[in-house]
Order: C-alpha cells, then structure tokens, then sequence
C-alpha cells in the first residue's frame, strides 16, 4: 500500500544546525516510516559562520527535499534580516502553491512568519490539512525584542490582527509548552472555527550524550554556560549585569554561540575587565558533548515579555547531559515548571536583579553532592519522560487525531 503524503514547511532544515532545523529534520526522518515525506524549506545555511561545520545527523533517502533561496544579507540587522524573511516567504509561498496538490496534509513552521499570511490566502483554495508547529509567536515576540515597545500602537495591533488570523486558519496548533498554549489560545479563540491546540515538547537526546565526558568539572570555581543563540530576546543583559555585580570570585561564566548580542558581550567583558567570563563562538552539534561537559550547571534564559512565546531547546540538551538548569526568566513558563516540579535547578525571576545577585553570591558555598543529585535527576527525567521516540510518537498521534475543519 502506497504511503500517505505529508508536506514539511520550514525555513529551516537539514543540514543547517539550529534548533529549529535540527528538529524538523529529525521529524521529517520519524514521520518518514509512516508517510511519503516532502520538503520545502530555505537555503541549506542560515549560519553562514557554520558552513565549515561537519555533522553526523542523518537524513532518510526517502525524503524529498525542495528548496528556495533567500538573499545573502546579515541576519543580525534588523532591517536586513526583514527584508530577507520577506522575500524568502515570497519564494516559499509559490513553491507551495506550484507543488502541494490541494487537500494533502501539511507540517507547516513558524518560520518565516511572513509565510503565515501567504499560507492564510492560499489555505481556501488549496484545503490543505494544515498543522502548524509553533516555536515562535508573532508578533507578540517582536516587543521583547524592542522591535516594538509596546502592543498598543495601531501598527502593531493591525499586524497582530493578521497574524492572529493566519494562525487561526490552521486545523491544528501544536505548541511545544503550557505557557505557550495559554497565549496561543487567546490568539485564536476569538475566531469563529479556531484550531485544536496540542502541547508536545522538545525532546531529549540522551542516548547521543555520554555521561562520561559529562562529569562534573573538578575545578575550585562553579562554572556555569550558557551554550546557544545570543539573541535579543535571551536575557543576556540582565544575566551579565546580576554575575558582574555579584563580583563572587568563586564563579566562571562562560558563552558559547552566535547572534545579535555577541559583540555586546565581547565589549562588555572589555569595558568591564571582567577576567570571570569569558566567550567563544559558535559549534557543531559534534562538538556538543564536549561543550556540555564544560560547566557544572547550565543556563536557560529568557527576556522579560517571554512568557508563552518560546521554549529554549537547549533547556533538553542539558537534561541530556545531566546538568542542572539555572533558569533566568519569567515564573511559570514552560522551563520553570520544568525546572521547580522536578528539582533539576533553580528557576529565579529575570525582573528581580537583587535576587540574581543574591543567588550568585552564595552559589560558590553549595554543595557538590546536590549539583550531583540534580544532573542525575534530570538525566532520569531525559530518558523517562523526555526522550525523542517518546515525543515523536506523541506528535504523530496528535496529527493524526485531528480531522480537517
């Protein structure tokens, strides 16, 4: 019996390395087994500086991949960056509407988040299927950010009338956090057919991590990284300002990634002579074993006006690794629950600076034994609840539950 067909949409995939394509690439290799896979994404590198970067991810030969391109412009200035997601959602759109039949059943990404309008017209006339895997929330994201400063103005709220109404067209929400659903849900519940809502998280990759080269480092300072995209959105000004003022000699603070922020730590540890932190560039999820084993705790942060709109995917590679997580952000997303109901680290609030400083200062005095029974609790947690066969199967029975409007 012939396979059924499923559409992938995503900006991002195989081999480009960052979170997003990462996952979507190994969705596409499960989702494989059971339906004739199809792919239409950006350019192979979002990252021109990991184009040297060698990864051992594996795609099934089964899978079509179909692609367009974007310009090269630099994705770190905003205006740059607009204009390339918007002539890549362009190039997306009509690859859609030249090569997806009507009435098949579609994955569709977040990303570009122009595409969602282009999708919301083509959608009646195509009658697609369509689930979309929400990672990011737009354009209530765009205020963290600064891009906006507030949701009051008539621009932002035109734009959020669109946007709330593209992703009300779906047949199917999937958002990968409780947080993320609450805010998701007020997007679309206003609208007369709004879509079901599913939360299935990221996952973990424990069989992928070796907890030998894992180990806590036995050095006479706690050192804590924070290993990913140093973006706008991720808290880092507020995480550098609180380890500064602290001032607690017995702490090393180390960054590893790329992003719009790089430079800004680059000239504050300059400005500051902070001989304390210390920060490196991007690596290839090769390298990621060893990266995790530099550090006795990990850090997940987010920025002030984060809540519901992203769940930082690092927060399951440290899970992997058995590290605890230091989360710096808003109560009550998806991290710091994840964080407080299973005892795996700390989960402090990124508005309350005195706090911060508080926890830094008296870090160097903990014991090791608890950092030890936090890691194993959290690999416990990697291979139980959050390992990757177990949240792709969840993801296949949702898609599969769900009938098209």
């Amino acid at each position: 019996m012939d396979k059924k067909k499923i559409w992938i949409v995503t900006e991002l995939f195989y081999p480009e390395e960052t979170a997003v394509a990462y996952i979507f690439t190994r969705i596409a290799n499960y989702l494989s087994q059971s339906y004739q896979v199809k792919v239409i994404c950006g350019p192979e590198f979002y990252d021109n500086n990991k184009k040297g970067f060698i990864d051992d991810l594996n795609i099934s030969s089964e899978i079509e991949i179909l692609r367009t391109k974007s310009p090269n412009l630099n994705k770190n200035s905003l205006i740059q960056r607009t204009f390339k997601i918007i002539i890549l959602s362009l190039r997306m759109g009509f690859l859609i509407c030249r090569k997806i039949p009507k009435g098949e059943i579609v994955l569709l990404a977040t990303n570009p988040a122009p595409l969602l309008l282009f999708v919301r017209i083509i959608q009646p006339y195509k009658k697609f299927q369509l689930h979309m895997l929400v990672h990011d929330v737009f354009p209530e994201n765009t205020i963290p950010a600064k891009i906006f400063k507030n949701d009051k103005s008539i621009i932002f709220k035109s734009i959020k009338y669109f946007f709330d109404n593209a992703y009300s067209c779906a047949d199917h929400l999937i958002v990968i956090g409780r947080d993320m659903k609450e805010i998701i849900s007020t997007k679309v519940n206003r609208f007369k057919t709004p879509p079901s809502i599913s939360v299935v998280t990221n996952w973990a990759d424990p069989e992928k991590v070796s907890l030998e080269n894992c180990n806590t480092i036995k050095t006479n300072k706690i050192i804590l990284q924070y290993a990913g995209n140093i973006g706008r959105v991720q808290g880092i000004i507020e995480l550098l300002d609180a380890f500064r003022l602290s001032n607690n000699e017995g702490l090393c603070l180390n960054f590893r990634g790329t992003g719009a922020l790089h430079s800004y730590i680059e000239n504050y540890i300059i400005k500051h002579n902070l001989k304390n932190i210390h920060l490196d560039g991007g690596f290839s999820r090769n390298e990621e074993n060893d990266i995790l084993a530099n550090c006795d705790i990990g850090i997940v942060s987010l920025s002030f006006g984060m809540y519901g709109l992203g769940v930082p995917s690092k927060s399951y590679h440290l899970l992997s690794a058995g590290k605890p997580i230091l989360f710096i952000g808003e109560p009550k997303t998806e991290i710091s629950l994840l964080v407080s109901e299973n005892g795996i680290g700390w989960s402090l609030d990124i508005n309350n600076q005195n706090d911060l400083i508080a926890f830094f200062n008296q870090l160097s005095s903990i014991d090791s034994g608890i950092l030890i029974e936090m890691g194993k609790k959290a690999r416990q947690l990697a291979n139980i609840q959050y390992n990757e066969p177990t949240i792709l199967k969840l993801l296949q029975t949702e898609i599969e539950s769900i009938k098209h409007k």
